[in-house]
C-alpha cells in the first residue's frame, strides 16, 4: 500500500520494542525502516511513565492505528481502551499481592 507521497508504510521495532510506523520509498528495503519518515505513534517519554507500562501503551496505541494527533483526535476513547490493555496487566499483579497478603474485608 503506498502512501499519497509515495511513500509506503513499514513498521520499524525498536531495540526496547517500541512498534513504530515508519514510510520509505518504494525501492528501500524494509530492513532500512530504522531510517525511515516517522510516522507514528509520538514518544510518550514525557508521560515520564515506568518503562515497561511506557512500551506496552505505546505498542497498544500503533496496534490500535493511533498513529497521529489526527487519529488521537477522532479515536479518543480508544486511546482510554489502550490505557486499560496496557495497564491490565498491573491490575493482575496488584491483586496477586492482596491475594498473597491474605487481606479478606471484613
Amino acid at each position: 500500500m503506498e502512501q499519497a507521497n509515495g511513500l509506503r508504510p513499514v513498521i520499524y521495532v525498536d531495540a526496547e520494542g517500541r512498534k513504530w510506523a515508519r514510510l520509505l520509498p518504494p525501492q528501500a528495503r524494509d530492513s532500512d525502516a530504522e531510517w525511515g519518515v516517522p510516522n507514528g505513534p509520538p514518544s510518550l517519554k514525557a508521560l515520564d511513565l515506568p518503562a515497561e507500562v511506557e512500551i506496552r501503551l505505546h505498542n497498544e496505541l500503533h496496534d490500535r492505528g493511533i498513529l497521529t494527533e489526527r487519529d488521537a483526535r477522532r479515536r479518543f476513547t480508544e486511546i482510554s481502551a489502550a490505557l486499560m490493555a496496557a495497564l491490565r496487566f498491573d491490575a493482575g499483579r496488584v491483586y496477586d499481592i492482596y491475594r498473597g497478603a491474605g487481606t479478606e474485608g471484613g
